[in-house]
């Protein structure tokens, strides 16, 4: 499986044409603490479900808490996320399948020690976005 273990002080860069890229793109973010990148990870169309949503916001949230001087809550939602995903790892083959007019691309992966979860993510024009889990 490729790996994702990148250091702290380099980049990342997103292939969006590769499913497995755009779910490594949370394990780095988790790794490094560098949530800025999960902004451009979900559906543009947005018809991902909230967990997507709610993942892909994530910085966004952290940066209105500690705004308003809410930096307890802002340092929970970061120890959270990264102690759950900073370890996660892609676990399978990608599975594609074409539902109606949209393709589907199914990620397994584990988390937070040995959970399973399986993202599953929508074509668009040829990219991949997080779009349920």
């Amino acid at each position: 499986f490729p790996s994702h273990d990148i250091p702290a002080d380099k980049t990342y860069q997103i292939n969006f044409q590769d499913p497995i890229s755009v779910v490594n793109a949370i394990f780095y973010a988790a790794e490094t603490e560098k949530l800025e990148i999960l902004q451009c990870l979900c559906d543009p169309y947005e018809e991902g479900d909230g967990d997507t949503k709610r993942l892909c916001e994530l910085s966004k949230t952290i940066k209105q808490a500690s705004e308003n001087g809410t930096t307890e809550i802002t340092q929970l939602y970061i120890s959270e996320f990264t102690k759950a995903l900073k370890n996660g790892r892609i676990t399978g083959s990608v599975e594609i399948e074409d539902r109606e007019e949209v393709r589907i691309a199914k990620v397994d992966f584990i988390f937070d020690g040995n959970k399973s979860e399986t993202m599953n993510l929508i074509n668009r024009h040829g990219n991949w976005y997080l779009y349920s889990f």
